[in-house]
């Protein structure tokens, strides 16, 4: 007779240790695959418009279908009604909930020329009778504050893969975030498109705006952005006369969706309140990391793996191991 001893403790541990070996090899493999696939599939897709459709009751597989697989923009009537933020977000409001705090100001439309003032300097200056320059408060991010985070829900046609990732990884390492966008009438936001292969939804709380949104095949005769859309110069941009734009004006209660890269300018008609969001998903992420690898080849592997394995990421970023290597 055999006696059948048992499983050693150090048995234990390396049988373990080969399972867990195992299922993260697997699912390595399994990503690397749908990643040469997605390489393959995934390519700048956009469809001609005349003009904007505005839809209500929209569900989201009539959205993926009709607008955002084939690069398609849309207005969204009614998905911000049941939004605090509706009647919550006025400029009194911003002024007695956050008014000590810091936010970005773009003058004159400028991206470069920046300036940091209080939300209470800003909207002081915004509802003084006279205003000697055109400031536009923009880079003010709502996810970091939790009396403003809770008074909005991002709509279900708008998810983003980077929800996944702790909010300090995305400050640190500017990844898509929200935005508070507050400006007197007038201001402009130059003509662009969103950085990184993102898309974008803009929600208008209140006031009225002018967009004006291309195509992506347009950026020749756009000049890479440098036409003013609503006062262009035909003398020094003269190939803007062959742009084809489409024009809408987005009300209160409307969400505007951009597709990636569209070419987009955005005029107040009037005093206004909006938030924004860039987006990444399965729609547009190969298309993203692409755009990375140009800059940053390492990025462009590190960011793919981040958001597969979020929970080793959060792991990893809370042992400090991204920032050693920053």
């Amino acid at each position: 007779m055999t006696l059948q001893l048992p499983i050693s403790f150090y048995q234990t541990v390396w049988f373990s240790f080969a399972i867990i070996t195992l299922i993260i090899g697997t699912r390595l493999l399994i990503f690397m695959l749908m990643r040469m696939w997605r390489k393959q599939k995934y390519k700048l897709v956009w469809t001609p418009i005349s003009s904007i459709e505005r839809r209500s009751n929209l569900s989201y597989d009539e959205f993926f279908r009709e607008y955002s697989s084939v690069g398609k923009p849309v207005i969204i009537t009614d998905a911000m009604k049941d939004w605090p933020a509706s009647t919550k977000w006025t400029l009194d409001f911003f002024k007695s909930e956050c008014g000590s705090l810091k936010a970005s100001v773009r003058e004159d439309g400028d991206y470069k020329n920046q300036l940091q003032m209080t939300v209470t300097d800003y909207i002081d200056y915004l509802t003084a009778g006279e205003r000697n320059k055109t400031l536009y408060l923009f880079d003010f991010h709502p996810y970091h504050y939790p009396q403003l985070y809770n008074d909005y829900r991002v709509p279900v046609y708008f998810p983003n893969w980077c929800d996944r990732l702790p909010k300090k990884f995305q400050e640190k390492y500017d990844y898509p975030l929200d935005y508070i966008l507050i400006g007197g009438r007038g201001c402009s936001i130059g003509l662009h498109v969103d950085g990184g292969y993102t898309y974008a939804w803009l929600a208008l709380i209140s006031g009225k705006k002018r967009c004006a949104l291309f195509t992506p095949d347009q950026t020749e005769v756009l000049y890479n952005g440098k036409v003013d859309v609503f006062n262009p110069d035909l003398e020094k941009f003269p190939l803007y006369a062959k742009a084809k734009s489409v024009e809408t004006i987005l009300e209160p209660g409307e969400i505007l969706y951009i597709p990636t890269r569209w070419w987009h300018q955005v005029e107040n008609l009037e005093d206004s309140i909006a938030l924004s969001h860039n987006i990444i998903n399965e729609l547009n992420a190969e298309l993203c990391f692409q755009d990375i690898y140009k800059h940053s080849p390492i990025n462009s592997y590190i960011l793919p793996l981040a958001l597969e394995f979020p929970l080793v990421t959060k792991s990893l970023f809370a042992l400090n191991f991204f920032q050693k290597r920053t």
